[in-house]
């Protein structure tokens, strides 16, 4: 059962094992085989180097420009019940009370140090050279990616909320000034007992979202 894992061991996936990864995800199917994706690992200085500027930004209180957006606004009241129901049940799970904001603070810079990840992909697209339908490609390769991790024992946490500073990432990231980036994937091995991995996310029963028709 594929969860997200959000802390992870000291232990750096070797390079033949991501390349095995990369290479297993680049199989997935894209609209007239025109993989639109582009994937970049950032680790060792560079990542760490990200990382400080990153949660100085957060702490400061940088403003944030996300250059696309996620969900709609507002959100239908199922998908708002379910995201609510989700924040709740995750600080229940780590011990943190609802009026105790130093530490729900602290939970919510865990996201702006990559969770304490040693290696970080991130996912982008060339800036004019997408539609609606090259989102579906790229959603398809980053599954297949996840897909890729999980089978070698690796677990990651997809994040969307750290694309709030794009000027950190191409200032640490080189040759993207022509890219947009999609989603940062956390990636290494899991801590087997650390609490936050315990953590499950409930799943809607079938027959809310499933049918036949014969």
């Amino acid at each position: 059962m594929r969860k997200s894992i959000r802390a992870f061991t000291s232990e750096i996936v070797p390079a033949d094992v991501v390349q095995g990864v990369v290479l297993g995800a680049s199989r997935a199917p894209s609209s007239k085989n025109t993989q639109p994706w582009k994937l970049l690992l950032v680790q060792g200085a560079a990542l760490e180097n990200l990382r400080a500027d990153y949660l100085a930004a957060f702490n400061s209180g940088k403003g944030m420009s996300f250059e696309y957006v996620y969900s709609p606004d507002p959100l239908p009241e199922a998908y708002k019940k379910r995201a609510v129901d989700l924040g709740k049940a995750f600080l229940i799970h780590k011990g943190i009370g609802r009026e105790d904001k130093e530490k729900r603070r602290e939970h919510d810079s865990e996201n702006y140090k990559f969770f304490g990840a040693k290696q970080v992909f991130f996912l982008a697209l060339n800036k004019g050279e997408y539609n609606s339908g090259t989102f579906l490609d790229c959603g398809l390769f980053l599954q297949a990616l996840i897909t890729e991790l999980h089978n070698r024992g690796l677990g990651c946490c997809p994040q969307y909320s750290v694309m709030a500073y794009p000027d950190l990432l191409r200032k640490h990231i080189p040759n993207t000034e022509n890219q947009m980036f999609l989603l940062a994937l956390p990636f290494g091995y899991p801590q087997a007992d650390h609490i936050v991995n315990a953590f499950v996310t409930q799943r809607e029963s079938l027959e809310t979202f499933f049918r036949v028709v014969e």
